[in-house]
């Protein structure tokens, strides 16, 4: 009967070292879990302020675009005035020209038969 209370005094010590080290594993898994979520929190903190500064800058872009967008038609009615304006110049230059050439034809005078196609 005496190895009855080292027996009992035995099972008495691992069942409360079997609690310590499960305490100890349950504290440093809380500590582990409080320690993830505070990381996670500022992880999502720091997604929240980039999906912000998309957000800003997909707007600026999106004006930016619509700027230069309503440049480019300026651009291209500029250039469609300036064509308008280019094709009435050399049409200009060109009837003044044959009135030139009119005239130059008359002041020379008549043309032998086989000169016809110099004028």
């Amino acid at each position: 009967m005496e190895t009855l209370p080292l027996i009992s005094t035995a099972i008495g010590l691992v069942l409360s070292g079997s609690a310590a080290i499960l305490g100890g594993t349950k504290w440093m898994l809380t500590r582990v879990e409080q320690r993830t979520d505070a990381r996670f929190a500022r992880v999502d903190e720091r997604f929240d302020r980039m999906d912000a500064r998309f957000e800003r800058l997909e707007a600026h872009t999106d004006g930016r675009f619509a700027t230069v967008g309503d440049s480019l038609v300026e651009v291209k009615l500029g250039l469609a005035r300036l064509e308008a304006r280019t094709d009435e110049r050399f049409s200009a230059v060109g009837h003044s020209l044959g009135e030139v050439k009119l005239a130059l034809a008359r002041l020379e005078g008549p043309h032998p038969p086989f000169m016809i196609a110099r004028g």
